[in-house]
């Protein structure tokens, strides 16, 4: 990276925090070239310019109002402190922002680094004037300036009454050679509720947000079935570039929620163009994980296995008064298999009947009280806030069998990834066929609720559309990539969390994870939803050029 002459309008914008060292730029002709296919969408192999990181929790607990400061912390060490990229904060409030710098200045001071050090770090973290807001990822896309390589910030025309129509014009207002430049808002075609399109031009739901734009190698788009081609046109170019998936049965419908693209490092001298892996969501995967008898050991929701930055008490006293994050959301589920099942806790098999003592009873003494009807439903969601993290993952998954809308729709959501899985592949090595042995997929664990799969007189399965699924814990493919670092949300799950962490390793990267459940996953998204990565590439040689 190199130190550019900027403007004193820039600089009055961008050193909020130090008037000593301006912002880095970073060198374009270190990055790949960008794409030749005339998409201006960038997958995640392509390095980070900037990130847009949201200060705007969807609740407001003691965990999630410091998690905008874990955020900016786990970017700066996945960059190990040096050639960090800019750190774009949207805040309304810009005494809330000096605050948000001096906790992160006494972090870095408390790791003993040289004050210098420190007010580079600091210079590259700058405030967004514009008002908080939760999902970043939605209410614009990054593309590139194919001639330059630079990021051009698009808002979308669609997103309307959530975020001010010059919202992209207030981030993008520092100027100069490194900034982010604010092109044409992206026209919509959403159709309205029924949400019946017309043609394969309409966009229905939720389809024309940020989220459900996702770049793939060989200049390709990854978008949701729920987007027309009046839209995704605009971006993508030729129609071939399209690879459109199956995510309208999803409650938010967005390609980020099943798959990413992330780099590899295998260094086994494979083409530098080959060097990524498709990761995808998959309950099969999940299932697996759980149902090997070893998984006895493990709780299938661990309270204590947590973000160091998050008071743990505070977690377990709020979530329990306030039905927040975990708790909340797997004994709603729990509760609700077993409502299903009023006065036959007898007829239940032994393996699913044990859980629900322990869960909600505490012992089969008091499990009369469900038996009879008098059941107290506060006390046993108390009961189960209390004991969540005594049930393993192998009695959660065969509470979870007992359930047959439940497994039914995982198995349908399974077969349509796979499908889609099948259809990317075959478009990405449609133009890098060198990729061909070396093509690599990573499934990782993930659970889905909210829906139930439709189920034809053949027996075959099928997912509504559009529909309301959701994700059971924080989704490992809404992660976020940091340099050679993939920062997940925390799952709560240990099984989960150690699997993706090794297959991540494998490839040459790192792991690391931030607990997201009260920022985000409440609200159907995660921390690749509330915020934005910016990548560069190196422009295309002209003629005469090598």
């Amino acid at each position: 990276m190199k130190i550019l002459n900027i403007s004193s309008s820039l600089l009055l914008f961008t050193l909020t925090t130090t008037d000593a060292f301006a912002l880095l730029c970073p060198e374009k002709s270190k990055a790949p070239l960008c794409p030749n296919s005339g998409s201006t969408l960038l997958d995640e192999t392509y390095p980070t310019q900037a990130f847009v990181i949201s200060n705007q929790p969807m609740i407001s607990t003691k965990e999630s109002r410091v998690m905008t400061q874990n955020f900016v912390n786990k970017v700066i060490s996945s960059y190990e402190y040096k050639d960090i990229p800019q750190i774009i904060i949207p805040m309304g409030n810009p005494a809330d922002f000096k605050v948000l710098i001096a906790n992160i200045k006494n972090k870095l001071t408390q790791k003993k680094m040289p004050s210098e050090e420190i007010e580079k770090i600091l210079a590259q973290i700058t405030l967004g004037p514009a008002k908080s807001y939760t999902w970043q990822q939605d209410w614009f896309e990054s593309f590139v300036d194919l001639k330059t390589g630079s990021p051009v910030i698009r808002q979308i025309d669609s997103y309307t009454g959530r975020v001010p129509n010059n919202y992209g014009e207030e981030l993008s207002k520092n100027g100069g050679e490194c900034s982010l430049k604010n092109g044409d808002n992206l026209i919509g075609g959403l159709v309205d509720f029924p949400f019946v399109p017309a043609t394969k031009d309409d966009s229905f739901g939720s389809g024309e947000m940020g989220g459900n734009i996702e770049g793939a190698p060989g200049g390709f788009c990854m978008v949701g079935d729920n987007q027309g081609l009046k839209f995704t046109k605009q971006f993508c170019g030729d129609e071939k570039n399209i690879i459109q998936v199956n995510t309208s049965w999803l409650s938010v419908g967005h390609v980020d929620e099943l798959f990413k693209i992330i780099p590899t490092h295998y260094n086994d001298g494979r083409p530098k163009e080959c060097e990524f892996s498709l990761m995808a969501a998959s309950p099969k995967k999940a299932m697996s994980l759980m149902s090997n008898f070893r998984s006895n050991n493990v709780p299938f929701y661990d309270l204590n296995d947590k973000d160091p930055e998050v008071d743990l008490d505070e977690t377990r006293q709020s979530r329990s008064a306030l039905n927040l994050g975990g708790n909340f959301l797997i004994c709603n589920y729990m509760q609700g298999v077993m409502n299903s099942r009023p006065g036959k806790l007898q007829n239940m098999p032994e393996s699913g009947k044990s859980v629900f003592l322990k869960l909600f009873f505490g012992s089969s003494a008091h499990a009369a009280t469900w038996t009879s009807g008098a059941t107290n439903l506060d006390e046993l969601a108390k009961n189960c806030a209390k004991n969540l993290d005594q049930v393993s993952n192998f009695e959660m998954q065969e509470v979870m069998k007992m359930d047959k809308d439940f497994t039914e729709f995982n198995q349908a959501i399974e077969e349509s990834i796979e499908a889609d899985k099948a259809k990317i592949k075959t478009k990405i090595l449609s133009r890098l066929p060198q990729c061909a042995s070396y093509y690599n997929e990573l499934d990782v664990p993930d659970l889905f609720y909210g829906s139930k799969a439709i189920k034809a007189a053949d027996g075959k399965l099928s997912l509504k559309s559009p529909g309301t699924g959701d994700s059971f814990l924080p989704n490992p493919t809404n992660s976020v990539l940091m340099n050679k670092t993939v920062t997940f949300p925390d799952s709560g799950n240990k099984l989960f969390n150690n699997y993706v962490k090794d297959e991540v390793e494998k490839r040459k990267l790192k792991a690391d994870f931030i607990s997201s459940w009260d920022y985000a996953h409440v609200g159907h998204g995660n921390i690749h939803c509330s915020s934005h990565s910016i990548p560069h590439c190196k422009p295309q040689p002209t003629s005469g050029q090598k």
